[in-house]
């Protein structure tokens, strides 16, 4: 990996009690066209060195890409005849270096392309004990990148949904003072692909990517998206959700993640359907984590958390059977 100082991410502590010691907790960053994004998935029955093929977490998230998109074709920033400026270009080419080592799980060239304040570097997270999942060298596919500022500020980076979050201890006027910085949307050409905002910064006189999100697409009102309640009042699958959940670090450490709304799913010790997997999701948030194990109904007495946004939210818990899904508890969130 690079030599260059990275920021750490902030720690976590997954050494809490679970329902059951066979829960072993695995801590994941998935790598994706549209976003990189942090999540916690469980896994019964297996320890954090598990395979990383076995977990499901986000599927959403996996990595596209198009060997084509540095066609100038695609470009929108353009010079006086029309063609792509060489500063856009150079920008273009760092993002498809990072997506296609994405798709390859090649966290050193991730590292060499992502700025040392990059706070969603995959490299600094996994030295700090989580796994990246990327594309396991899928094919890459197709994607549109648009530069969309080429001369930015750093009020561009900041604009980035989470940005003043991950940065809150950082001055980024001092660190970023006479770099050039520029912005990218991505469009990834699949159906929860989403639309990706990253901002990349010089340094070293290198372009660099140093910060990653997606465009948000919460609804004024989430309350509008919400689908009819589904309790599951025999607690065949679910017994609570604790929506007042809080992580470590939440009562004032350094844990930055601890400012992220959490709620925790506890599942019954007595299932009463079979399921070889369930699913957690927020589908307002867009949190979601999966429990599964060996043998079926393994779930059982173990528990999740999931973050859910502050505004009101929607939790859904399916139960999966093989090819079969089965929402068991829809559950709502009204602040």
């Amino acid at each position: 990996m690079s030599n260059r100082e990275t920021r750490s991410p902030p720690r976590r502590d997954d050494d809490r009690p679970t329902a059951t010691p066979a829960l072993a907790r695995r801590r994941l960053l998935v790598g994706g066209a549209t976003a990189v994004s942090l999540a916690v998935a469980g896994c019964l029955g297996d320890t954090g060195d598990t395979d990383e093929s076995e977990t499901d977490d986000e599927p959403e998230s996996d990595t596209t890409a198009d060997d084509d998109s540095d066609d100038a074709d695609d470009a929108d920033e353009t010079d006086d005849d029309g063609d792509e400026t060489d500063r856009a270009a150079e920008v273009r080419e760092v993002v498809d270096t990072y997506l296609e080592a994405a798709a390859a799980d090649d966290l050193d060239t991730i590292d060499d392309v992502s700025h040392s304040l990059n706070p969603l570097n995959p490299a600094a997270w996994v030295e700090d004990g989580w796994e990246f999942q990327g594309g396991d060298d899928e094919d890459v596919g197709e994607y549109d990148l648009e530069v969309v500022v080429e001369d930015g500020t750093v009020d561009d980076v900041l604009e980035i949904e989470g940005a003043e979050f991950w940065f809150a201890e950082v001055d980024l006027e001092d660190e970023l003072d006479d770099e050039e910085i520029a912005v990218v949307e991505i469009d990834a050409d699949e159906p929860n692909g989403g639309t990706a905002v990253w901002a990349l910064a010089t340094e070293d006189d290198e372009w660099r990517v140093i910060m990653q999100g997606e465009v948000d697409d919460t609804p004024d009102d989430p309350e509008e998206a919400f689908e009819e309640e589904i309790i599951d009042e025999d607690e065949d699958v679910v017994e609570e959700v604790d929506w007042a959940y809080e992580q470590d670090g939440a009562d004032g450490g350094d844990d930055l993640l601890g400012d992220v709304e959490w709620a925790q799913v506890a599942f019954t010790d007595e299932p009463g359907i079979e399921a070889d997997t369930v699913r957690v999701e927020s589908t307002i948030e867009g949190g979601s984590s999966e429990v599964y194990g060996e043998e079926p109904g393994n779930w059982a007495n173990s528990w999740v958390t999931i973050t859910f946004h502050p505004d009101g939210d929607q939790l859904v818990v399916t139960a999966i059977d093989g090819d079969d899904e089965t929402v068991v508890h829809r559950e709502h969130y009204e602040p």
